[in-house]
């Protein structure tokens, strides 16, 4: 009977990401944060320049920045984002929800993701020390790169190390990572927001 519940519970996942407001109010966020020039429309080449301020923060050498580049081309152009190509709001949400159910199907069925591509790049580079383990001030230099409050990395520190030891493997950021973009009810649940 668990093993129904969890298959429908996946199929609902599957069609309900665009119809999802919290999915839909979150990704419709990272564009307008992406679209620094406020034009209403992404590329590809504003998707990876956001990244950009990884390099300073986490003092990421080039062949890193340039694997996280090539991760972001091949996750980001499933979406429709391409060299030279501009996309709207409507157009990036209704291509990340079609990624989405792809990436979820490849979840489903134990096949490497193109965003667990992405979190291997990213993990790389915030392991500045590169022992395979993101402490507290890297998971700051991160969020600073990213725009975020620094200050609130205990809290996502602790979110993401649920085992308690005192760091972040790379498969719990590559989970965290995945459950942001396309888990959002497991997602908010393992942070103990209700769901209704």
């Amino acid at each position: 009977m668990d093993v129904l519940r969890r298959k429908r519970a996946e199929k609902r996942n599957k069609r309900a990401l665009m119809m999802n407001p919290y999915w839909k109010k979150e990704m419709a966020q990272l564009f307008s944060d992406v679209d620094k020039n406020r034009d209403g429309f992404l590329t590809i080449e504003e998707m990876i320049n956001n990244t950009r301020p990884l390099k300073v923060h986490c003092n990421a050498p080039e062949y890193k920045m340039e694997a996280l580049a090539n991760a972001y081309k091949e996750f980001w152009g499933h979406v429709g984002l391409k060299p030279g190509r501009k996309v709207g709001k409507t157009q990036f949400l209704k291509g990340l929800s079609k990624l989405g159910r792809e990436e979820l199907d490849r979840e489903a069925a134990g096949v490497p993701t193109l965003h667990s591509r992405v979190s291997h790049a990213l993990f790389d580079i915030i392991d500045a020390n590169n022992n395979n383990r993101l402490q507290k001030k890297e998971i700051a230099q991160w969020m600073a790169a990213s725009g975020l409050n620094p200050d609130n990395a205990d809290k996502m520190f602790q979110e993401a190390d649920r085992s308690g030891k005192g760091y972040i493997s790379r498969d719990e950021l590559i989970e965290a990572e995945f459950c942001s973009f396309f888990h959002p009810e497991k997602c908010m649940t393992q942070l103990g927001v209700k769901v209704v």
